[in-house]
């Protein structure tokens, strides 16, 4: 009689750690899905340039099969296990610059007008040629994105330190004419 309340009793102790835990997944996945649809937040860098922010999303990675298939199939690509992988990073980025620069004038050996041009900063190079009707252009840009994750705000802050901080990344482009337009980093969790 008594091994059958003590087996009892184990059982509903390991049934309630199981609803909790289930309760803090539910949680989680509902709070990182809902995450992946907010915008980014812009803000003014120290130094004057723009950052982008935003919370961290976290998935396990049965989670991830279901709601992110294509992450898997990068994965793939990259030849690495999803179970090996801990954190998923994914950054957008457009360049757009206006160019004004003088042509110049020459003639060829065998007397063809060509106008050449070039253009060239820290981030990007234009070289380009007009031959007769024709336009040759050649566009390189060079860019660096620095991705910081880190823990930010307070979930409940008048809880004071009894409240977990919530991980959030910040992404920076170094060339001042990119326009970060889409991020998302994933931890995995095991």
């Amino acid at each position: 009689m008594s091994l059958l309340l003590i087996t009892t009793i184990m059982i509903s102790i390991w049934l309630a750690k199981e609803l909790v835990q289930t309760k803090h997944d539910y949680k989680r996945v509902n709070q990182s899905f809902a995450d992946s649809k907010k915008e980014l937040v812009h803000f003014k860098a120290v130094n004057g340039k723009l950052a982008s922010k935003m919370d961290v999303l976290q998935f396990r990675n049965t989670e991830i099969e279901n709601i992110f298939p294509e992450i898997l199939e990068e994965l793939k690509n990259l030849r690495v296990k999803n179970r090996m992988a801990t954190q998923f990073s994914e950054t957008i980025m457009e360049h757009e610059l206006s160019i004004s620069t003088n042509l110049k004038d020459s003639i060829t050996e065998d007397s063809t007008k060509v106008q050449s041009f070039d253009f060239k900063d820290d981030f990007y190079e234009v070289k380009g040629q007009i031959i007769n009707d024709s336009i040759h252009l050649n566009i390189n840009s060079c860019d660096s994105i620095i991705q910081v994750v880190y823990k930010g705000k307070r979930k409940r802050p008048w809880l004071w330190i009894f409240s977990k901080r919530q991980l959030e990344q910040v992404i920076y482009s170094k060339n001042p004419n990119s326009i970060i337009t889409y991020s998302r980093i994933i931890n995995i969790t095991k």
